[in-house]
């Protein structure tokens, strides 16, 4: 087990911030069969080995733990793309993740669970070559669709057809949130397109 002593007001807790155990607050923030309270309680319970120092403390208060615990040291900062379109998911991508470290580093992130910090492994996620298995995910995620012309309908069908494999799962809040962010992208496109119209008229 990892510990460390938090910044501030939480000095007197201890965390364990193994990459296998940050992976399964994920999780639960996402698992709808726990109302929030109990996402909040639970991925305390998971970080902080002490809990018992704070296990009476208001709902208030333990969301706010919470919260300063994810922004100091754990708040994953490439989880999307520049449009801040989601590109990949730690669990959903489990397989191609650690193959990818078996690749680059030789690291069994299944011998490294309970042992590997989080910081140690978003650092190597971060720097994982492009050859590796979920770079090349990513990068087919990411791939723009060519504008279709009589040389390359067959490349465009394999893109699809690839993206279609490796697509993600998305939960309704990020589904709605991927729409909204798809809408705002075509009203600015048309825009663009329309002030270029009339710059040329």
């Amino acid at each position: 087990m990892i510990t460390y002593k938090p910044i501030s007001r939480l000095r007197r807790l201890k965390l364990d911030l193994a990459f296998d155990n940050v992976l399964k607050v994920f999780e639960i923030q996402k698992d709808d069969v726990f109302s929030v309270p109990e996402r909040i309680d639970l991925s305390l319970k998971l970080l902080v080995v002490n809990y018992w120092r704070i296990r009476n403390l208001s709902y208030d208060n333990k969301a706010s733990i919470l919260k300063e615990i994810l922004d100091t040291f754990i708040n994953p900062k490439s989880k999307t793309d520049s449009d801040n379109t989601k590109v990949f998911d730690f669990n959903q991508d489990s397989n191609y993740i650690y193959s990818s470290f078996m690749f680059d580093y030789g690291i069994d992130l299944v011998a490294e669970q309970g042992r590997l910090d989080w910081r140690k492994f978003l650092a190597l996620f971060q720097g994982l070559s492009e050859g590796t298995k979920i770079r090349q995910v990513i990068g087919i995620r990411t791939a723009e669709i060519p504008e279709q012309n009589k040389h390359n309908q067959k490349q465009i069908e394999n893109l699809l057809k690839a993206k279609n494999y490796y697509a993600l799962s998305f939960t309704a809040e990020e589904m709605e949130e991927q729409f909204n962010r798809s809408l705002d992208k075509l009203a600015e496109t048309l825009e663009k397109r329309a002030v270029k119209q009339n710059a040329e008229g």
